[in-house]
């Protein structure tokens, strides 16, 4: 856990690893829509909306890598998580490509969770990203936008994302990964995160930390 607090600390363009993760998850994108378009019973709609999840999902992160995160991405870190998108992209178009059913109610929730996730993760981050350029806000810790409802706003739209894109699929199995990832947010990520916010901002931070919730907004 310590070396993941650390993580959060070191700055560092990273070219080479964010650059690999990029090729590999394009690739796993790609796989996802051969797969969607070459095999299986579903409506060519369900097709289309899965493979333009799995397009949008990989521009986003193409953003947030290359514009958003400032800190070092260690190569360990790059292989990881090519693995695990691949992994997800792999899964809920197999999963979402025998599915028949014609689109109702559920893929109408779905895709308002997808949709609504992808704001509250990019935009959140996006709304943070110019806060910090202005260099009168060099050094402050920033609790404005969406992350005045929630100190981890961007972690609880990835919940609300992939919950929805996991419908589309249809399967219980798919609902696995937004549980895994609610597991690995609550237990790893936002403890680091909330350490190295501790040592870095000391007192603002203890503030921010009383007053908003921690991921879901007026829940939890």
């Amino acid at each position: 856990m310590a070396d993941l607090a650390l993580m959060y600390a070191e700055k560092a363009p990273s070219l080479q690893s964010k650059t690999f993760l990029a090729v590999m998850h394009g690739a796993f994108v790609g796989g996802a829509c051969w797969i969607l378009f070459h095999a299986g019973a579903a409506p060519l709609w369900r097709r289309i909306v899965l493979g333009t999840a799995s397009t949008l999902y990989f521009l986003r992160v193409l953003v947030t890598s290359f514009v958003f995160v400032k800190r070092k991405m260690q190569w360990s870190e790059a292989i990881t998580v090519a693995v695990w998108v691949g992994f997800i992209h792999t899964l809920f178009a197999e999963l979402g490509v025998h599915v028949r059913a014609s689109f109702g109610v559920l893929e109408g929730v779905a895709v308002a969770l997808y949709l609504i996730g992808s704001f509250l993760n990019t935009g959140s981050e996006g709304l943070r990203h110019a806060w910090k350029k202005d260099p009168a806000h060099r050094g402050e810790l920033y609790t404005e936008g969406l992350f005045r409802y929630s100190m981890h706003i961007n972690y609880f739209g990835d919940l609300v994302l992939f919950t929805g894109w996991a419908l589309l699929a249809r399967s219980p199995w798919a609902l696995l990964i937004p549980a895994v990832m609610f597991f690995g947010f609550r237990f790893a990520n936002m403890p680091a995160l909330d350490r190295y916010l501790a040592r870095h901002y000391g007192a603002a931070f203890d503030d921010y930390r009383v007053r908003t919730k921690r991921l879901i907004p007026f829940v939890y």
